[in-house]
């Protein structure tokens, strides 16, 4: 317990699923949480329910998908809480689409949420933390690195944060700042389920979908919260650059 006593982590996609998750378990870890999502009203409801439970979190709405977005996002962060040691780039979204349907509005979207959010967030935090230090959690995923029918535009935009997470890692190592990418597997989430909900049949679905979790059932938010408190503590000190895949071991299945 208190992993992240004196510690301000901003994290993005707060309004459900993992995000959600890691704002809970950052807040009990100690830390003053700024949470970021374009659902205002997912958004107002976790602050009410942390801040009467005693805890340090503020709301913000934006839409991480325009770079005025992130910076307005980190500005709002510094006002309230006056530095930022944590950044947990968590925010996505998924589109199931053939290759050949999948037109330039999808894939500029998923780039947009999925790649350009972290870019632009980065970019702003990174001159923040160097003359102190800091911790950077990219959310890429575990089809970063395997690859999956119908998801070649959610493929692209992870793979994109993986190498872009490996690149800053490096360029800022010397400033203590550690840089990571965390690559969950399938996760219990509202993205998930809107995934299977698209199918003709999304009750078959989810269990063709379980059915390739050798642990025999699909992860959950808090799971993933746990790996990301890991990353986010001061205990991994020599992890740079490293791709964490948490997956129930799917992708050596």
């Amino acid at each position: 317990m208190n992993r992240l006593v004196g510690k301000v982590a901003l994290i993005t996609g707060v309004g459900s699923g993992i995000g959600r998750a890691a704002a809970q378990l950052f807040c009990q870890e100690g830390a003053t949480v700024f949470g970021v999502d374009r659902n205002v009203e997912s958004g107002k409801a976790l602050a009410a329910e942390l801040q009467a439970q005693g805890h340090a979190f503020y709301f913000h709405a934006a839409d991480l998908s325009q770079e005025a977005g992130c910076i307005e996002s980190v500005r709002q962060c510094i006002a309230s809480c006056q530095r930022i040691d944590v950044l947990y780039n968590n925010v996505g979204i998924s589109a199931v689409i053939p290759f050949q349907q999948t037109d330039a509005e999808t894939v500029e979207k998923i780039l947009a949420v999925n790649f350009f959010s972290v870019f632009y967030l980065c970019q702003q935090v990174i001159p923040l933390m160097q003359p102190q230090g800091g911790v950077i959690i990219n959310t890429a995923s575990e089809l970063a690195i395997v690859a999956q029918p119908l998801y070649t535009a959610y493929c692209a935009s992870k793979g994109a944060v993986l190498s872009l997470t490996r690149s800053l890692a490096l360029e800022y190592a010397q400033s203590n700042i550690r840089i990571n990418a965390l690559c969950p597997g399938p996760i219990d989430t509202p993205m998930l389920q809107q995934e299977f909900d698209v199918e003709a049949d999304p009750v078959k679905a989810k269990a063709q979908g379980i059915a390739t979790m050798p642990i025999g059932r699909l992860g959950n938010p808090e799971e993933i919260a746990q790996v990301a408190l890991f990353l986010a503590s001061d205990a991994p000190a020599l992890m740079h650059g490293a791709s964490l895949v948490v997956d129930g071991a799917k992708t050596i299945f």
